[in-house]
């Protein structure tokens, strides 16, 4: 089958979203597929000055413009900047459509642009696009349960959504072969966007209440805009934890593997807010810490407890709250052998539900059901 991919991302990139891409891509091969692929090119010369909106309205007619002259038996893209030119081309040539449904413009843009907060009109406008394009989809493939349900508010039939959730490369992300020494410093490792959202500010908090309970360090590692890292550091210093925090730019994931395998404990502190418990998201920083075995502390919230247990694969605590963080940090600094059970049954989770095969085999599945729909 020939599968025509958009995405307004762009790809390679360090990003959950990019690694995401390529690992559909990669799937839709290897399970025998022809793939083309339209994906945001990176930053071009003539292109530097422009804003969000207009990269994005620029991708939507280039998207159009791609589709023109092409056929196949499937089209699958992934936002709303190009969605309705797929199902357009889509009804054309009658071949189905599958919308690939991960962060909603209405709800992720307020938190890259506070000033939408107060925009009603410009976010009932995406409301009704992202409507539009889910109940205009064939299918629709989405990373999480919590996901699944947010599509159902909306009106989309259950039997037109499957939950493809994302996946860890098991033969690279692998434990380390001797654990780390449980001796000071307690080193603390987050992998990820360094973003506002992400729960770092809480975490910081906590590291500041441990203070006299041990030595203790924070290794961040991912992309972030400038502004981001300095709000970290300032809170840091704010809170006299400075010494502790250490910030390191987005690795390749080769590279990254062996900093993950140094780690007393692998952290996920992300809130309880629209973008993870309305929308849903399938954090691949969680699923990269279950392969590597490593203990997991995160929050509780539901789309983290799709992929872990607590007290079998990761300790959870209650989101958005500095002490039950601490108070988690304080308990697993304790529990040298407990920490290194939950990393061995994070590992097995990650190998029983999580690996490349599963994502294959459950993005397969959602194609033929894509293609009896139609």
């Amino acid at each position: 089958m020939k599968i025509l991919y958009l995405a307004p991302d762009t790809v390679p990139a360090p990003k959950g979203a990019a690694v995401r891409i390529a690992l559909t891509v990669g799937s839709l091969r290897a399970l025998g597929h022809e793939v083309e692929v339209l994906t945001l090119p990176a930053v071009r010369p003539e292109t530097a000055g422009e804003n969000f909106l207009d990269r994005m309205l620029r991708f939507r007619e280039e998207a159009a413009a791609w589709l023109a002259d092409r056929r196949a038996d499937l089209v699958q893209f992934r936002g709303l900047w190009e969605g309705q030119a797929a199902l357009d081309w889509a009804e054309r040539h009658r071949v189905p459509a599958v919308f690939e449904a991960h962060g909603f413009p209405s709800i992720e843009l307020p938190y890259h642009f506070p000033a939408l907060w107060r925009a009603d009109r410009v976010i009932e406008k995406l409301v009704a696009e992202e409507r539009r394009l889910a109940l205009g989809a064939t299918h629709l493939v989405v990373p999480s349960r919590t996901t699944a349900r947010y599509l159902l508010r909306m009106g989309v039939p259950s039997e037109r959504v499957s939950v493809v959730p994302n996946a860890v490369e098991v033969d690279l992300f692998r434990p380390p072969l001797v654990p780390p020494a449980p001796t000071p410093p307690f080193r603390i490792l987050y992998q990820g966007t360094l973003a506002p959202w992400q729960g770092l500010h809480t975490l910081l908090e906590a590291i500041s209440l441990l203070r006299g309970r041990g030595l203790v360090e924070l290794h961040a590692v991912g992309p972030a805009k400038s502004a981001w890292r300095s709000r970290l550091r300032s809170l840091a210093r704010s809170l006299r934890v400075h010494h502790a925090l250490h910030l390191s730019p987005a690795m390749a994931r080769a590279d990254l593997v062996p900093v993950l395998q140094t780690a007393h404990l692998c952290v996920a502190p992300l809130p309880d807010d629209a973008r993870n418990v309305v929308q849903g998201c399938c954090p691949i920083k969680l699923l990269e810490y279950m392969g590597v075995g490593r203990p997991i502390l995160a929050t509780a919230i539901p789309p983290v407890q799709e992929l872990v247990e607590d007290g079998r694969s990761a300790h959870l605590v209650r989101p958005g709250s500095a002490f039950a963080l601490a108070e988690g940090i304080a308990h697993l600094m304790g529990q040298p052998e407990g920490r290194e059970a939950l990393g061995k049954g994070a590992r097995e989770a990650a190998l029983a539900g999580f690996t490349v095969d599963h994502f294959r085999e459950r993005l397969r599945a959602a194609l033929d059901r894509a293609q009896g729909l139609r």
